[in-house]
């Protein structure tokens, strides 16, 4: 038979993790607004600055930059919410929760920073960018138990369009482009439509479908 304070454990720990789960939903969606504005931003702004500038003028280097950029913004924008929450409800900023939804986040994203890294050196980044999809897509699922189903299901869209690039499906596209200018219109670029579609597109589906509405919006 469980003892009074065990239970009493069990129903802290669901409520906490129901509570952290209404939470992100909250916090994620307007995160979610952000990363997919600053996504379609940068795609768009690549390939106007390669409109303007020749087809060889992005390289490697001003590609990872951009893309770095976009990710630290909406990283920072992440974290100021979820602080701003924490300040709100007179908890620690570095939760239990928060640290276990890290720590199962890490594997895959340090993966991608090793590939990353690994194609600066080859000064090819744009090849990384079916691995930062896939792997992103990895992140958010590890995440499963700290966050909503709609989590899941972005993680699962990621990880799909991922696996189609990474699988070479849509190779002959991002490999032809990176000296963009070869068969497809000039102010087209795979990797940047890539992104586009994924960070961009995905981040503002997601954020529209769980936007808080009505009370649930409210404290």
């Amino acid at each position: 038979m469980i003892a009074r304070s065990e239970a009493e454990d069990h129903l802290r720990v669901i409520r906490s993790l129901m509570e952290k789960a209404t939470i992100y939903r909250a916090l994620s969606a307007p995160a979610a607004l952000v990363g997919g504005i600053l996504s379609l931003a940068a795609s768009i702004f690549l390939m106007w600055y390669e409109r303007h500038n020749g087809p060889n003028e992005i390289t490697s280097n001003f590609f990872g930059a951009v893309w770095a950029a976009v990710f630290a913004l909406t990283a920072g924008i992440s974290l100021l919410l979820i602080w701003r929450d924490a300040q709100r409800r007179g908890e620690p900023f570095l939760s239990i929760g928060f640290r276990s939804a890290v720590m199962a986040m890490l594997p895959p994203m340090l993966f991608a920073a090793l590939i990353t890294l690994a194609h600066a050196l080859r000064n090819t980044v744009h090849y990384s960018v079916p691995w930062w999809i896939a792997l992103y897509g990895l992140a958010l699922l590890a995440m499963g138990h700290f966050a909503p189903r709609s989590i899941a299901i972005l993680g699962w869209a990621f990880l799909i369009a991922g696996a189609i690039c990474v699988g070479g499906m849509l190779d002959f596209w991002i490999g032809s482009r990176f000296s963009f200018g070869a068969d497809l219109p000039e102010f087209i670029n795979g990797p940047c439509v890539l992104m586009g579609i994924t960070f961009g597109l995905f981040h503002l589906a997601y954020a529209a479908c769980t936007w808080p509405r009505g009370s649930a919006a409210r404290p």
